[in-house]
């Protein structure tokens, strides 16, 4: 230890010169030769998807359905289990996508707290999911990372109940909705008391506060209707 404070140091010309070629060394850099890296690229990239195809399916996945009501088939989980706080009841569709990286939480109010998540549907990273009554997913969502869907406040508004640790009232719980074929963009927060309409898109980093009408998109904090979709409702609903 006494040397590198010495070589760092540089009271001497002795230790400066060693500074400066400790320096040389530290960026010296290894020779690319290409064919050899690729091929130890293409062999790190195999072993990586083997091993992380037998974690998925020899332990995260079957870990995580103990904790399911239901769970339909096909279920893909990726990088590890979501973290289940409270006695929160969820139901799967089948082919449903979901990040390990992730937080589902049952509310205290209600006994039963119901997360629901249809065919088809994609839920992204660091998801945050807070289920008061409960939280409905239809099929073919597609939910972006870092998006928080709040079913109920966490605290009350009496400050002397929050000190007390007590839950939130009645009042602060509600559910939410997510409709058939909807897009939740990234870092958008969607709260109680509320209805995602059918096919719908919600911008990233909107704050939903209101339904959302079905084939529209809303942004913004509140989010507000920016555009209308109707031209996809009568192509659909036609056909």
């Amino acid at each position: 230890m006494w040397i590198i404070n010495k070589i760092r140091s540089r009271e001497t010309p002795f230790w400066n010169t060693a500074y400066k070629m400790a320096k040389i060394i530290n960026n010296i850099n290894m020779p690319v030769i290409k064919p050899l890296y690729v091929l130890l690229r293409g062999e790190r990239t195999i072993r990586l998807a083997v091993w992380e195809k037998f974690k998925r399916f020899f332990y995260y996945e079957p870990i995580f359905k103990t904790y399911c009501c239901h769970c339909g088939t096909g279920l893909n989980l990726y990088g590890g289990i979501p973290q289940i706080m409270g006695p929160l009841c969820i139901y799967l569709g089948k082919n449903v996508s979901l990040h390990g990286v992730g937080t589902f939480v049952a509310g205290k109010v209600f006994s039963n707290p119901t997360l629901r998540i249809g065919d088809y549907s994609h839920l992204g990273y660091q998801m945050g999911i807070s289920v008061g009554t409960k939280i409905e997913i239809g099929t073919h969502v597609l939910i972006a990372n870092r998006v928080s869907l709040v079913g109920y406040d966490f605290h009350p508004l009496d400050p002397i109940k929050r000190a007390e640790n007590n839950p939130p009232d009645f009042k602060g719980c509600g559910d939410i909705i997510i409709e058939d074929y909807a897009w939740i963009g990234m870092n958008s927060i969607i709260l109680k008391n509320v209805t995602i309409g059918k096919a719908s898109i919600v911008a990233a980093g909107s704050v939903v506060t209101n339904d959302v009408p079905a084939y529209s998109i809303v942004a913004g904090n509140p989010a507000k209707v920016v555009k209308s979709l109707d031209d996809y409702k009568e192509k659909h609903e036609s056909s």
